[in-house]
């Protein structure tokens, strides 16, 4: 019966002393809490590379993660320009990831030839953050031109001709982007609604 009795009073003082650990170890780990006023949140970002961006006009995921925070309705744009267009575009709500950093993500259609651009988060006491600045560029760039040969009658209506083929190129090159955003536009709507 000591026997027993030894056993339970081992098991009670193991008790005492796991609870009295882990509240030892949560006040060392929540001593300093992430996201205190002197920590200003850090944006974490992998631009793609030149071989990696997708076919022209197909949606570019643009994805950032938040350090020093855990609010996934953080105020987060991208700034920038994307082909000579300046852009700026508000982030939807995020997502905590498996290690509990909120992650941010948008599709936008991707380059014709390059894109620059950083990111602006509000901090918690209003201030703005930045990241650095990035650069998404194509190893090249479709240009559409249709040779004419200069002996022949009629040159300067040969000229216009691949003119027009040139730009008529271009702008099928501009609907395909434009389609891309209209669609991104038409699912943003359909989530939002629901």
């Amino acid at each position: 019966m000591m026997f027993f009795a030894s056993l339970t009073q081992i098991k009670h003082l193991l008790g005492t002393l796991s609870a009295a650990a882990c509240v030892l170890i949560l006040s060392t780990c929540f001593a300093q809490p992430i996201g205190q006023d002197g920590d200003k949140i850090r944006i974490v970002h992998r631009a793609m590379t030149s071989g990696s961006i997708p076919a022209l006009g197909t949606p570019m995921r643009i994805n950032v993660e938040l350090i020093n925070t855990f609010d996934i309705d953080a105020k987060l744009r991208l700034i920038g320009a994307k082909d000579g267009r300046f852009i700026d575009i508000a982030f939807p709500r995020g997502a905590l990831n498996d290690i509990d950093r909120p992650v941010f993500s948008i599709e936008i259609p991707s380059p014709v030839a390059v894109m620059t651009y950083q990111f602006v988060v509000q901090e918690r006491d209003g201030s703005l953050s930045s990241s650095e600045k990035f650069v998404v560029k194509r190893e090249c760039i479709q240009n559409f031109t249709v040779a004419v040969p200069e002996n022949t009658q009629n040159t300067e209506f040969r000229r216009e001709v691949s003119t027009l083929v040139a730009q008529a190129k271009t702008l099928e090159r501009d609907t395909v982007s434009l389609e891309a955003s209209l669609k991104l536009i038409e699912d943003m709507r359909s989530s939002l609604a629901n």
